[in-house]
């Protein structure tokens, strides 16, 4: 079995949902319910990865505080390898509190330990043992985006397969992403960020562009589906229709049941975005973004019932 490290962001994940409103300007509002989980792009990826079947195994930097040790335990739980997590006593374990109604999200987050990891422990020995490397998350980890392009580097000349979810860069200037395009095999986006990146007026005109310039971009477009392109061929999942209960992490299970489809279960480019989408949309209809834990036989029992 392939092994795959994913490399990124670890925070809790606090989530409000059923808000009365979206927050107003000195103004107290109620919300229906909270739940503390694990949380982070990243880790949420992981452990969908490895629910679906895969073999995850992860490199990030957690504090020593409660949230520190509850985000390693999940780790465990979920059957992810955490000998390439780093501990830190310096700052305090990141936290994303996301506040949610009906499938509006907006989120607040202490970056904490993801702007200080540094990646210090993936030498070439360490990174060596895995077939596929994910990275997620890039423009908050600070201290790490700027090494990004030599373990990139490293892994095309070792051959190793690799991906990026850029997630989004609040100054918009994402920078070192054109290097990492040139070097990467999987590139996923959502369409703001497709947009955002390229200049494109939308989603579709974004992914052509894109596709001039990485081996495979895949735009996510929510309630609308997916795109992609890999050489010659553009293909697009439809969207399924699900009560959605949070949209918490389905880009990050849409990352996972991707890569798990053409890394473990050697999947067609088409096959493998449709089974993507369709676990994007099944953890749509579970709180948090780890809740789903869909099988491979959920994945495609739910896409047997959504024809």
């Amino acid at each position: 079995m392939n092994k795959t490290l994913f490399i990124g962001d670890i925070n809790i994940d606090i989530l409000m949902y059923g808000l009365a409103s979206m927050p107003l300007p000195d103004r107290e509002i109620t919300c229906a319910g909270f739940e503390t989980v694990p949380g982070s792009s990243a880790f949420i990826t992981a452990s969908a990865y490895s629910f679906l079947g895969g073999k995850a195994a992860f490199a990030g930097l957690a504090g020593t505080d409660d949230n520190g040790v509850f985000m390693i335990n999940a780790m465990k739980n979920s059957g992810i390898t955490a000998e390439l997590v780093e501990k830190t006593d310096k700052v305090k374990t990141g936290v994303t509190v996301n506040l949610i109604r009906e499938s509006i999200r907006s989120q607040v987050t202490y970056p904490g330990t993801i702007a200080e990891y540094t990646g210090s422990m993936l030498t070439p020995d360490a990174l060596s043992a895995y077939k596929h490397i994910h990275f997620a998350g890039p423009y908050q980890q600070l201290k790490f985006k700027s090494k990004i392009s030599s373990l990139l580097a490293f892994a095309k000349q070792a051959g190793i397969t690799t991906s990026i979810d850029t997630q989004w860069d609040a100054s918009e200037k994402w920078e070192f992403l054109d290097d990492w395009l040139r070097k990467l095999d999987y590139l996923f986006v959502n369409s703001d960020e497709a947009v955002s990146i390229t200049g494109c007026p939308g989603a579709e005109e974004a992914c052509e562009k894109l596709a001039l310039l990485t081996a495979c971009p895949v735009v996510k477009l929510g309630k609308k589906g997916a795109i992609a392109i890999s050489g010659s061929r553009a293909v697009k999942a439809y969207p399924y229709k699900v009560e959605v209960k949070d949209t918490t992490g389905a880009g990050d299970n849409f990352d996972a049941g991707f890569l798990y489809a053409i890394l473990e279960r050697k999947l067609s480019f088409n096959e493998a975005l449709h089974f993507a989408n369709a676990a994007g949309a099944r953890s749509c209809q579970f709180t948090g973004g780890t809740a789903a834990k869909s099988s491979y036989k959920d994945i495609i029992d739910f896409m047997e019932v959504g024809k």
